[in-house]
Order: structure tokens, then C-alpha cells, then sequence
């Protein structure tokens, strides 16, 4: 299907990032350079230890947060458990100290003012989360140390309500985390208007309540800025920004938001997170947190204009059917749910009729690069995210592919790619 001199079209950077060439760079002259250990007291170690904290600087930077407040993490599950894991401990310090932030009992008469505790930590998620979140979550809630709500986002539009994550909080509530953007989807959340109701009008617990966020998707495509979302904890992915593959776990600087180490060791990282710090890959997130800060308005700018010239290409090659409701699409027709001021600036997730999406991707391997959901998912079943976002079903799930494009993708790009799958689909008819 295409010049065996071409490689394919990347179109699944939703899954990972190239290394930006800064960034290559960066790594490549700390691996020669920096190669002591932070924590030693001699030239070497100091030089590591200052290349760590510059890292640390320009990620605090990228999010509007203060150095202090940045521990590096291997990547965005740890990230997340450790998130997961100190909201639990602050719960169980609190029941043991016996330190109640909840409203006093009851009146001997009259009705119940509030629900009786469960003494059992509980967890606020949504049912799109990545399995980052919600595997832990599920073996966690299985083994009996926390109880769990799955919000549902309203089918049809891929989103939560503020006021349905707002009803399943108790009294026993520890944390809410849920997604600023969705992986699959592209669907933007209302993290901030959450997060402003739940800080402008706390709720009664009986620890305090710690309010997470990943935004693994969102960084590098959207301003995304800690103290402006109002949260307490914030996950941080440096591959899906042109970085390296470690991450990062923001944690706002306030008693009531403790982040208690998953393991110990040497006491690195101001003992929340020992081992020897990854120098070199630290200094290359750091990198990729610069380029961010300085030029996310072009690099947002230039994926939308990109994204919006996909989406363009495929309406005047497929029969767009803009029905919302669970209708069978035939081989040619294509249906979206795409609201740009709700979407990430760079995807667009594809309902292709008549064919899988996994077969439809094989058929134009040759000239595309791309996936049906998220890259944890990849030879499992139809993605639940799908189904639970969308009103057509566990058959058209089946049939949406994620296109996503990035800070170079090219309008000759996607055109190439949307002529391949034209040809794909004319096969399977």
C-alpha cells in the first residue's frame, strides 16, 4: 500500500513520545558527565546532586509548583500508587491517633445528620481511569483495605459530573482521583471545577481529604497548572511529553497532604521515594519540561491545526453519520463524539463501520502507526473506557480506532494515512 522507502505515519502518541532531540541531547552529556551519586559529598556526587535539582526546578516550573513539593517516581503507575498508597496511610494515622475531621455525632433525636463511618478507607474514582488507577484500586478494594465508588461519566459525552463525584463522598473518603484528560477518548474532565467545590466547600471527613489527578495526557498539550486545578497530588509522565520514561508525583505543600513512601531504603528524595536517583534521565525530564514551558502555545497551536485537518481529510472521504445513539455503521461510514473545547488539542477517537479496528490497523500497517485504546490494553478484550464513554456499544467499540497526532505530524501526514485506510475499508467491502 505504500513505497517500501516510506516508514509508516506515527499516529498513536497518546501511547509515547520520541525523545525530543533537546532532550537526547541533555541525556547524553549527563550520562558522560553527571555520572556521580547525588547523595555523595564529594565533586562528583555535588555535580549530580545540582544536575537533580536543576531537573527538579523545570519540573516544578512546568506546572506552576515549587521545587519541594516534585518527588521523581519511575514513571506514572508509581506515580499514581504512591498517590493511592498515601491517601490510605493518612487514613489509618488518623484512626489511630483518633483525629477526626468529621462533623460532631449525631442528636440523640431526630434524624441521622450524616451516614454512621465504616472505619475503612474510601476511594472516589471514575469508571474511564486508567489501569494505573483502577487496577490497584480493584486489588485493594478486594483484600478489604478500602472501599471504592466508581463514578460513571454520562454516556454519549465521555464525562463525569461534578455533582455525581460530589455525592459519592463520605465520611470515609480519603481520596478522589480521577483523570484530567482521557487516554482513549481525548475527552477533557472537570478536574478544576471539582477540585474548587471540594476546596471552596470541604467536606466532613475523618482524614483529610487528598484530591489527585493524573495528567499524564494533558501535559505537553494543555496549560495544565497545579495550583490553578487546586490539586493536592498530580501525576507526571515525561514520555508522553518528549521526555524520558520516569515520572514525577507533585504533592502540595500542606500538613494535611503527606505522601507516605511505598518502600524503604536509603532515604533519597526526602525519604518518600529511596534509591539512587536516575541523574541522567532527570535532567532529560527536566528538559522536556522546558521545552513545554516555553513553547506549549505553539506546540498546542500546531497539533489542533493538524488534528482538525484529520478530521476534515476523513468527512470528505467517509459518509459521517453524527447520531449519537447505538446505530450499526456500514463499511465506509465513520461516527465521532467530538466537542473541540472538551477535547485534547491532538486526538480524535474514530468509529470505522463495518470492520475492527485492530483489523482495519492491520490492513494499513504499512502506512500507519496507530492503536484501538490504550497501549496497557493492547490483546484484550473490546476497551471498557470505550463502551462506558460512547452509546454504541460493545460492537462499535470494537470498531474505533485513536488517532493521535503530535508536535510534528504534518497535514501530508494524516492525508497519507486517511488515503490508506479509505483503501483498507474499500478492501473489506
Amino acid at each position: 500500500m505504500s513505497s517500501p522507502s516510506l516508514s509508516p505515519v506515527y499516529l498513536d502518541y497518546n501511547a509515547t513520545t520520541p525523545l525530543a532531540p533537546e532532550v537526547i541531547t541533555a541525556i547524553s552529556s549527563s550520562l558522560a558527565t553527571q555520572w556521580g551519586n547525588p547523595s555523595s559529598g564529594y565533586q562528583s556526587g555535588k555535580v549530580a546532586a545540582e544536575a537533580v535539582k536543576e531537573g527538579r526546578r523545570k519540573v516544578a516550573e512546568m506546572i506552576g509548583a515549587s521545587s519541594e513539593e516534585i518527588t521523581f517516581t519511575s514513571g506514572g503507575t508509581e506515580s499514581n500508587h504512591l498517590a493511592i498508597w498515601s491517601a490510605l496511610a493518612s487514613y489509618r494515622d488518623c484512626l489511630t491517633k483518633h483525629v477526626v475531621t468529621s462533623r460532631p455525632p449525631c442528636p440523640p433525636s431526630g434524624p441521622t445528620c450524616h451516614p454512621v463511618t465504616s472505619n475503612i478507607p474510601h476511594i472516589v474514582t471514575s469508571n474511564i481511569e486508567h489501569c494505573a488507577v483502577t487496577l490497584p484500586l480493584q486489588t485493594l478494594e478486594k483484600e478489604g483495605l478500602c472501599t471504592v465508588t466508581y463514578v460513571p461519566v454520562v454516556p454519549g459525552a465521555g464525562r463525569w459530573t461534578v455533582q455525581s463525584v460530589l455525592n459519592a463522598v463520605t465520611q470515609d473518603t480519603c481520596l478522589v482521583t480521577l483523570m484530567l484528560a482521557n487516554n482513549e477518548t481525548g475527552i477533557l474532565q472537570p478536574v478544576k471545577e471539582l477540585f474548587t467545590a471540594l476546596k471552596q466547600d470541604p467536606p466532613k471527613t475523618r482524614s483529610p481529604l487528598m484530591l489527585h489527578t493524573d495528567a499524564a495526557q494533558a501535559i505537553g498539550k494543555l496549560r495544565v497548572n497545579a495550583q490553578e486545578l487546586r490539586a493536592d497530588l498530580l501525576t507526571i509522565v515525561g514520555h508522553k511529553f518528549y521526555g524520558p520514561r520516569i515520572g514525577a508525583l507533585y504533592h502540595r505543600a500542606d500538613p494535611s497532604v503527606r505522601v507516605t513512601p511505598m518502600f524503604y531504603g536509603g532515604g533519597q528524595e526526602s525519604g518518600v521515594r529511596p534509591g539512587s536517583e536516575n541523574t541522567p534521565m532527570i535532567v532529560g525530564l527536566g528538559v522536556a519540561c522546558q521545552l513545554v514551558s516555553d513553547n506549549l502555545a505553539r506546540y498546542e497551536g500546531q497539533m489542533r491545526t493538524v488534528r482538525d485537518h484529520l478530521r476534515d481529510q476523513l468527512i470528505r472521504n467517509f459518509e459521517l453519520v453524527t447520531s449519537d445513539e447505538p446505530v450499526s455503521l456500514q463499511a465506509g461510514q465513520i461516527c465521532w463524539r467530538y466537542v473541540d473545547r472538551f477535547m485534547l488539542p491532538n486526538t480524535l477517537s474514530v468509529r470505522f463501520g463495518g470492520c475492527r479496528g485492530a483489523e482495519l490497523l492491520a490492513l494499513c500497517r504499512e502506512d500507519v502507526e496507530a492503536s484501538t485504546g490504550a497501549a496497557c490494553h493492547t490483546g484484550g478484550g473490546v476497551s471498557t473506557t470505550l463502551v462506558n464513554s460512547f452509546l454504541w456499544g460493545e460492537a462499535g467499540a470494537a470498531e474505533t480506532v485513536r488517532l493521535s497526532v503530535g508536535r510534528d505530524t504534518s497535514k501530508e501526514d494524516v492525508e497519507r494515512v486517511v488515503r490508506a485506510i479509505k483503501k483498507a475499508v474499500e478492501q473489506k467491502k
